[in-house]
């Protein structure tokens, strides 16, 4: 008699634990499963790159990684630069890729390293003066002999990025986060200066030499690129 009330016992304690064991496990997989997060995030910025979308994913704890895309332009006329006037177009077009390291786990400020293609191309279609002249190299030409003046800066395809800022695309606090970048792409804009009447005319083709190595020199005293941007990510 008591053997059978013991099989009884153990009957009901093994069909309790079968209902509850899987139920447990379920509730301890739900509290994982809330527990991930995406750490990704996409943002928008405004800056000296221009307008640009990014996507950036948290790789470990104090480091994330980040891709953008930035474009814009501008249009400044009567700039002058070495005695001659131009109408300047500025394209803003540049690629980042960029690794950031966090001092503090899952943190907001960073320090960031990586790659940044040219940020700015500077095409200035060169204006003659209101006596209808260009003085070039201090020699006077006509806009005739001239013909049609182009100077072209670029800055190299590829450019190392140094720089520090705040914002993480890891999960934490609000969904909508606050983004600052200040940093530098390091490497000197190159300049052509060309003219449609030098193919004929050697002085002028000289005078062009001399007025853009001088131009060139003024652009070599700052051998980087600023770059400051503003913005906002939402988490994903």
């Amino acid at each position: 008699m008591r053997s059978a009330v013991s099989v009884r016992r153990m009957s009901l304690v093994l069909v309790l634990a079968g209902t509850w064991a899987p139920a447990a496990l379920q509730a301890q997989s739900g509290a994982k499963s809330s527990s991930i997060t995406s750490d990704a995030a996409v943002g928008i910025r405004f800056g000296t790159l221009g307008l640009g979308l990014e996507l950036g994913k948290l790789l470990m704890d104090h480091v994330s990684a980040r891709v953008g895309f930035n474009f814009g332009s501008l249009n400044n006329t009567g700039k002058q630069q070495s005695g001659i006037t131009y109408d300047v177009h500025l394209k803003l077009k540049a690629v980042e890729a960029l690794v950031d390291f966090y001092p503090a786990k899952r943190g907001v400020m960073h320090f960031t390293a990586g790659l940044l293609t040219n940020p700015l191309t500077i095409n200035g279609d060169g204006q003659p003066n209101g006596s209808g002249t260009f003085t070039i190299n201090n020699h006077t030409y006509t806009a005739a002999q001239v013909g049609t003046l182009t100077a072209i800066g670029k800055y190299p395809s590829v450019s190392p990025y140094l720089g520090l800022g705040f914002g993480t695309p890891a999960d934490r606090g609000g969904r909508i986060k606050f983004l600052f970048d200040l940093g530098v792409g390091i490497g000197k804009p190159k300049l052509s200066l060309t003219s449609t009447g030098a193919a004929s005319d050697p002085t002028l083709q000289a005078d062009l030499d001399v007025q853009r190595d001088k131009t060139q020199k003024n652009l070599d005293k700052v051998p980087v690129y600023p770059v400051i941007s503003l913005g906002l990510a939402i988490h994903l």
